[in-house]
């Protein structure tokens, strides 16, 4: 009866311990990518982001079209004690114009990020991927040298953004 015990005892803990082993569910291991830029220009409310930055633009525009040739002149060496004030002035303003709007800008664009990553999050889950990678980062870090096409998702996150309400 003891040497039963003995037997049966290392084994029930042998059993019991492969238990959680055999329990485990596939873990996705799928690595894909997504066009960040396009899919956060493709939500319902981009166009609010793109009109602030369109008067962001418009009001830098001016100075940054009389900032151009000043840089040229100090980039020549050939730039007057007058044009490095005038550039220094200049460069000032548009510093302050860029401060001004990116808070705004800001403001608009963080919502659409946070929902845009919970539909990239929900349409990596439902395909089966483990990663998304930024497809831009990706290639322009060289950290991905080949990508099948089809591990990019970019194309069904626009059509799950299509159906957020603006």
């Amino acid at each position: 009866m003891k040497r039963t015990w003995l037997i049966l005892v290392p084994l029930s803990v042998l059993l019991l311990a492969g238990l959680p082993l055999a329990q485990n569910k596939a873990v996705p291991t799928r690595v894909g990518f997504v066009d960040a830029e396009t899919v956060i220009q493709a939500h319902p409310r981009y166009p609010e982001v793109a009109e602030l930055q369109k008067q962001a633009d418009a009001e830098l525009k001016p100075l940054l079209e009389k900032l151009r040739p000043l840089e040229e002149k100090l980039a020549t060496g050939k730039a007057t004690a007058k044009d490095r004030e005038d550039y220094q002035v200049l460069s000032e303003a548009a510093k302050k114009v860029r401060d001004k709007w990116a808070p705004k800008i800001q403001e608009k664009l963080d919502p659409l990020i946070k929902e845009v990553d919970q539909v990239v999050a929900q349409v990596a889950r439902d395909q089966g991927f483990a990663v998304i990678m930024n497809r831009r980062v990706a290639a322009t870090s060289n950290l991905v040298v080949y990508a099948d096409p089809n591990t990019d998702i970019t194309q069904a996150v626009v059509k799950a953004l299509k159906k957020l309400k603006k």
